[in-house]
């Protein structure tokens, strides 16, 4: 990867860590990130993805920097029509690849177990109560959800680069690099 890849990439582990720190909604965090390191703005795809912090409306689940990352990814190498199968294929193949490399850095993708490795317990994302407790042990955790964001974010970006260096067409008319 060049010097200017390599900066999207760092730029966008240090947005996403940011974002999450300072705004909550890993989610939101991760994505906004990558659409700002790779040069764009979405605000209904930013909205869009919401619903997916916290393990999926704070239920746990999918670790919401999983699936911001995951949209992000699917903007450059998804299909845009249900027809095109092979465009859907071939960014099936990247979306794994982000998706395995997630999972051997943390051992699982889940939120919960996440949450569970890093401070020793879970925590119940639907309590107000529990999110707040969660966000101050944050603070004093060098290794929280922030962390766990930026390395979701670098890792996509890294995809995004092997995406971009494929010269799959729609991602090259998207990005603002």
């Amino acid at each position: 990867m060049d010097e200017y890849y390599q900066e999207i990439v760092e730029a966008a582990a240090h947005m996403a860590t940011y974002n999450e720190e300072n705004y909550h909604f890993c989610s939101q965090a991760t994505l906004s990130a990558l659409m700002q390191a790779f040069g764009m703005h979405d605000p209904d795809v930013l909205r869009s993805s919401t619903a997916f912090a916290g393990g999926v409306a704070r239920h746990g689940n999918v670790c919401g920097a999983v699936s911001g990352c995951l949209m992000f990814l699917g903007l450059l190498a998804g299909r845009d029509d249900l027809e095109m199968k092979d465009q859907a294929t071939r960014g099936m193949e990247y979306f794994t690849r982000f998706y395995d490399r997630f999972e051997e850095r943390y051992g699982t993708t889940i939120c919960r177990e996440i949450l569970n490795k890093l401070f020793g317990r879970e925590f119940d994302l639907t309590s107000e109560e529990q999110r707040e407790e969660l966000h101050k042990i944050m603070v004093e955790v060098p290794e929280g959800c922030h962390n766990v964001c930026g390395e979701a974010a670098r890792i996509a970006a890294e995809v995004a680069v092997e995406i971009l260096e494929a010269g799959h067409p729609f991602a090259n008319s998207i990005v603002g690099i």
